[in-house]
């Protein structure tokens, strides 16, 4: 079976994920005649390949940082922020938190959740690569109150163990992170950019808000919400909040 040469749907797709029809139609219309000639370019090139590879799906990252070459030329002249350049830097940031996440080995996580009469209470939570993650229930004064490991079969009929599941492994926050993401605003702590973002409360999911470290591309916090203000774009009820460390 030959398989089918590159055409550039990839990245095509990319572009109109990146893009919501803001973009001026001169900058546009640019953008895509610089696109139609890198095509041209690498199919060109392949004539003289002895084994045909396909470039574009290699990496998301050959198509972001195609997209912003081009998108940063053709917008260097407006002078201001531009909602092309803040999405494909969303797209960017989301793809390295995923990545990191996929390579993180150890991870710890301190939470504070509600049960179901709506009283809040805090848990630790220690991840180590290869093992279950563990976690200790405290009480309003520190003490212990329970200690246990999450994946054993009892914890579907646990309330404690399905509240803090979405948050206990890497996996388990990559998986939580994986919706939309909205920009916010970004901060400066200890020398490194935060950048703060929200996602929209799906079907049976809170709205998030979150901090991602911009000099680890790691969540500092993520807060489950009841929702968000349309006009400030903070969350109007916290359900519950977790902070990370890896």
């Amino acid at each position: 079976m030959t398989a089918k040469p590159p055409d550039g749907t990839n990245l095509d797709e990319l572009l109109k994920r990146a893009l919501a029809d803001d973009l001026p139609p001169d900058v546009a219309a640019g953008m895509q005649d610089r696109l139609d000639r890198f095509r041209a370019g690498m199919k060109e090139k392949e004539k003289w390949m002895p084994v045909r590879t396909p470039f574009f799906p290699r990496s998301a990252w050959a198509m972001l940082s195609i997209l912003m070459l081009v998108s940063g030329s053709l917008l260097q002249g407006l002078g201001s922020r531009n909602p092309l350049s803040d999405r494909i830097s969303i797209i960017r940031t989301s793809l390295a938190v995923s990545r990191e996440l996929a390579a993180a080995r150890s991870m710890s996580s301190s939470a504070r959740i509600q049960n179901e009469d709506g009283k809040s209470f805090d848990c630790d939570i220690e991840w180590r690569s290869g093992s279950q993650a563990e976690v200790l229930v405290k009480g309003p004064d520190e003490s212990s109150l329970r200690n246990f490991k999450l994946g054993e079969l009892q914890d579907a009929a646990d309330p404690v163990a399905r509240a803090l599941a979405p948050f206990a492994t890497p996996a388990a926050v990559a998986e939580l992170l994986s919706g939309g993401w909205r920009f916010v605003t970004f901060s400066r702590e200890a020398g490194c950019d935060l950048g703060t973002y929200t996602t929209p409360a799906g079907t049976g999911r809170e709205a998030l808000e979150f901090v991602i470290d911009m000099c680890t591309n790691l969540p500092v916090r993520i807060t489950g919400t009841g929702g968000a203000s349309s006009s400030s774009g903070r969350p109007e009820e916290i359900l519950w909040e977790a902070r990370f460390r890896f």
